[in-house]
């Protein structure tokens, strides 16, 4: 068992857009694409969780570990906990990389930049961060930007807050939240274990559970933000993307 376990959580059943992991990209299935490269950036076992016998099968056709989870689970952070504890009773991992199944375009260097982040400072768990360039991003709701100490600094800092808003106030540059996250085990072990907090609901931001709880996020600066796959419009967009850069 390696010492680092990424999980990507995955299910059917999206509101904006039913049965996105199995959209295809140049014929591959999206959940797979991003098993691939997790896979290439040999960082530590990879696995999806899922809870559909769709994505169970087509993760099986293709050789790509595969766990069947609970339907039951709120949140993708529930899901890659019961995935780690299948996986690893015996408890040898330390660290869990959460990696979305609905990010196409994410790369291995993201990854490592990630685990990086995460073993090179003090901290619960690590996330990245990018300059936000296009200004209608910093008004967008469905933009999540974060603060964090030692703003200007050239690596990153330890997040302060996340919001949907315009944050901070005032500044001349704001960051896009990406949403991947490297956990020390235990501390994901003690995230689940958390009641939602009251900023969590009023942001519509799992990130702000572990923060109202004392627990410590570093964010680590990249230059790029991968698309995420929310609608038909992103997926088209992705497909664009990818196109050119594949």
């Amino acid at each position: 068992m390696r010492e680092n376990l990424i999980v990507i959580p995955c299910r059917m059943n999206s509101t904006r857009l039913p049965g996105k992991p199995l959209l295809k990209f140049n014929g591959l299935p999206m959940v797979i694409r991003i098993a691939r490269i997790a896979s290439s950036a040999d960082l530590g076992d990879v696995v999806i969780g899922c809870c559909d016998a769709e994505v169970y099968d087509v993760a099986k056709k293709y050789k790509v570990n595969v766990i069947m989870t609970s339907k039951d689970h709120k949140s993708g952070s529930d899901r890659i906990f019961e995935v780690v504890e299948k996986v690893d009773p015996n408890k040898n991992i330390k660290n869990v990389i959460n990696l979305q199944g609905d990010m196409p375009t994410v790369s291995k260097k993201m990854l490592e930049r990630l685990l990086y982040y995460k073993n090179s400072f003090d901290c619960d768990l690590s996330t990245l961060a990018a300059r936000i360039i296009d200004k209608k991003e910093e008004t967008d709701p469905n933009v999540v930007k974060v603060v964090f100490s030692n703003f200007s600094n050239k690596e990153g800092g330890k997040a302060l807050y996340f919001s949907r808003s315009s944050i901070p106030h005032g500044s001349k540059e704001m960051f896009h939240h990406i949403g991947l996250y490297c956990y020390k085990r235990e501390s994901l072990e003690a995230f689940i274990k958390l009641k939602q907090s009251k900023l969590e609901i009023l942001e519509s931001l799992e990130q702000l559970r572990a923060l109202e709880a004392g627990m410590s996020i570093y964010v680590g600066k990249v230059d790029d933000v991968p698309i995420g796959v929310d609608n038909m419009a992103d997926y088209k967009k992705a497909l664009v993307y990818i196109d050119k850069h594949d």
